[in-house]
């Protein structure tokens, strides 16, 4: 069915065993991805049961297209998320429905302090409300008046509204917004079109007062605003004003300036109490957090005329005020009509610019917005789409920069601020290797290998690493001398949730087996010593091992973990039968290469797909039981702990869903590429289509961005982080791996 209209009926056939089924025949392949309902009735003699199925036709992926212009039916059903970063882990995030406030990390400045590397966040300016007045008549810039929003390259959004005026008619008001590069600074110019003679709009001569009410805060992005706890009587004595703008100090370390191009600031500071965000109610949070606004900006624009707004936040007293604004003639009306649409690699390839920021002398990578900082893993993970995007300098930087905080065999997990201790990783620093192979694989030599990383270089690197997973390192990873497979503790891959431990996967993980096997073969053809054959060795024994260990022959797939305590061998761990993704990895690390065994590992994870993303767990029952507890009491079903909906509170809802059937983009495009492993060039269109069936996820969230995760059930509605890094950056790899396959 598509809406109400049949598009194929057919009755069911009897098979000679008693069972039933039905055969169409296809759709001819649609111009753009399309959604239709399966029904299904079964007559049995006491019941009859319908039941009705989502599916979705996927379009050639050439024909894939993300949104650039959004008009006001677009916003009926959710309001689509600018991003704008500057570079330095700085943020603006702005709803595309001007002045909604759906989560406590939207912001029109929040702000990094630190000048050298990424930490927390600091929101000081939230939103802005404006009016527009004609003749003392007042109309509130809102969804009212909205006629269409433009994304444009490097994170810049455009709106534009139509304001009635009164007697049939009325002005169009053009709002750019943006982020300074390199600085805490945004600034938004107000532009008034001019009529040029058009019929039912306000002459230009005749003025308009443009009326900007922002609505500041000074606090931590994690937290909220309570206005009796003390910002009620100290924020407003913070505030020192000018004629053309404020200053906002309400500790010596975070100063918000404001400032108006042409026209007044006027004192008349008021409060909104308990200003309610939806999406922090969803998460179990404080949905509820209060607002100050100290005054009002008032300007006349007549036709063809702006005004800009700008904000910048310092440490201390500082004049500086980025003077750069957008052009004018990136607002004029023409652009709602050029580029409506652009390819999902060109809009991910400029996407990918947002994650790079600065750490010290080198970069490092925002692993998501809103709330992510930079990950040893996802940071890896994504320097695999920089090389693939031809962005070798910022790839190179990021290695560098990781490679220097390798100690024993261990790379920092996360780092927060300068704190790099957290080393609970057994897979980052096996994504170094497989980012060091893809660099000199593009580079087609081995300069970088050589290359300065601190006092070593970067092959000395890549040995310590291998050399400490053989002996163990200080934080428990150990290779198994019978199997050659990699021990890996309890919260160590990606699959990391704990307090409660959702996924614990002690023992020995299938992906980090993958992830070794592929270091081994690397190692084997980069070592200047002669002991190649060793590495050669060691890497047959771990392909050996991952078939007579992991391969479950009645389930045709391969086992998730071999369950076990430190020190146990990997011969006498017990595989679990739970049936998850991290198996791809075999398929696309070349661990797994019998091209029998690859087409059963990829049609058993079909199950786990949804349109842009892969489930962590199927939804069936399992044989070796996942429980997960909290303060002492099972909180999910062991036997079929599956979950499909990311939502409520944190500990009880959300961290046991969070591996258990959540769906993840990032894992998507390697089931891609699992696709034309196992099948080869010929399964390139398919493989291609399913890929672009990414495409709306960067139109209906955080534009021209993917989110980290998905509800595994329908309508897999985006959660997590609307911005991921390593989401876009496997979908751009894997878009040009397969636009290279002849």
């Amino acid at each position: 069915m598509d809406q109400n209209r049949c598009l194929y009926h057919e009755e069911s056939l009897q098979c000679t065993d008693g069972s039933f089924f039905v055969l169409f025949s296809p759709l001819p392949t649609p111009r753009i991805h399309r959604s239709v309902t399966l029904k299904l009735s079964v007559y049995t003699p006491g019941d009859t049961q319908h039941v009705n199925g989502p599916l979705l036709f996927l379009s050639r992926a050439e024909d894939a297209r993300v949104k650039r212009i959004y008009y006001r039916p677009d916003l009926s059903s959710h309001s689509p998320l600018l991003l704008g970063t500057n570079g330095r882990g700085g943020m603006l995030r702005a709803a595309v429905s001007w002045g909604e406030l759906a989560s406590r990390y939207d912001a029109l400045l929040a702000a990094n302090m630190n000048p050298e590397i990424p930490e927390d966040r600091w929101v000081m300016f939230t939103q802005c409300r404006a009016w527009l007045v004609y003749q003392d008549y007042s109309q509130k810039i809102c969804d009212d008046c909205f006629d269409s929003f433009c994304f444009q390259s490097h994170a810049r959004g455009v709106w534009r509204y139509q304001v009635p005026t009164g007697q049939g008619e009325h002005v169009f008001l053009t709002i750019c917004m943006e982020m300074v590069p390199g600085e805490n600074s945004m600034r938004m110019v107000f532009m008034r079109d001019s009529a040029k003679s058009r019929q039912g709009m306000l002459a230009d001569h005749e003025p308009v007062r443009l009326i900007l009410r922002p609505d500041i805060e000074s606090r931590n992005f994690h937290e909220t605003t309570k206005a009796y706890q003390g910002p009620e009587h100290l924020w407003p004595g913070a505030v020192k004003s000018d004629p053309d703008g404020f200053t906002f100090v309400p500790e010596q370390d975070h100063r918000l300036n404001l400032k108006i191009s042409e026209g007044t600031f006027v004192w008349e500071p008021e409060w909104q109490y308990m200003v309610h965000r939806q999406i922090d109610t969803e998460r179990g949070l404080d949905a509820d957090s209060d607002l100050f606004s100290p005054g009002y900006f008032s300007s006349f624009l007549e036709g063809g005329e702006s005004v800009t707004l700008s904000a910048y936040v310092t440490e201390s007293q500082d004049s500086h005020v980025p003077n750069q604004k957008p052009r004018v003639r990136d607002m004029e009306p023409e652009i709602f009509e050029k580029n409506r649409f652009c390819k999902p690699d060109e809009a991910l390839k400029t996407a990918l610019d947002d994650y790079v920021v600065k750490r010290n002398d080198l970069n490092t990578v925002i692993a998501g917005y809103p709330w992510f900082l930079d990950w040893g893993r996802d940071a890896l993970i994504f320097v695999r789409g920089l090389i693939a995007a031809g962005k070798i300098d910022e790839a190179r930087s990021i290695l560098k920069q990781f490679g220097q905080f390798e100690n024993n065999g261990t790379i920092p997990n996360t780092i927060r601020g300068k704190d790099a201790g957290n080393r609970n990783t057994s897979d980052a620093p096996l994504w170094f290797f497989v980012a060091c192979a893809d660099l000199v694989r593009i580079q087609g030599n081995e300069e970088f290998l050589d290359s300065k990383c601190g006092d070593r270089t970067i092959r000395h690197i890549l040995f310590s690493i291998a050399t400490a997973y053989e002996q163990g390192t200080p934080n428990g990873i150990r290779m198994d001398p019978e199997s050659c497979l990699i021990f890996s503790p309890t919260h160590f891959t990606w699959m990391d949730t704990n307090h409660p431990a959702g996924t614990p996967r002690q023992g020995y993980p299938i992906e980090i087996q993958a992830l070794w096997f592929a270091a081994l073969s690397f190692l084997t053809r980069i070592d200047p010593s002669g002991d190649a054959g060793d590495w050669t060795n060691r890497a047959s024994r771990v392909q050996a091992s991952i078939f007579s260990l992991f391969w479950l022959e009645k389930s045709g797939y391969l086992s998730d973990c071999l369950h076990t305590d430190s020190g146990k061998p990997a011969a006498q761990a017990d595989p679990d039968d739970a049936l998850r993704p991290n198996q791809l990895f075999a398929v696309t690390l070349g661990a797994v290469s019998d091209p029998t065994i690859c087409r059963k590992i990829v049609a058993a994870c079909e199950e786990l797909l949804v349109p842009g993303g892969v489930r962590s767990l199927a939804d069936r029952p399992v044989r070796r039981p996942i429980a997960i507890y909290h303060n002492g009491r099972t909180i999910n079903n062991p036997h079929h702990p599956y979950q499909g909906q990311y939502e409520g509170e944190e500990d009880l809802k959300r961290k046991p869903a969070y591996h258990n059937g959540t769906a993840w983009t990032w894992l998507f495009p390697s089931y891609c590429e699992a696709w034309v492993r196992a099948y080869g060039n010929k399964g390139k269109n398919t493989a291609f289509s399913w890929l672009a069936s990414s495409a709306p996820l960067l139109s209906q969230g955080c534009v021209s961005h993917v989110p980290e995760i998905m509800d595994g059930d329908f309508p897999h509605r985006q959660r997590g982080c609307d911005a991921q890094a390593w989401g876009a950056s496997e979908i751009v790899r894997v878009w040009k791996l397969l636009q290279a396959l002849d």
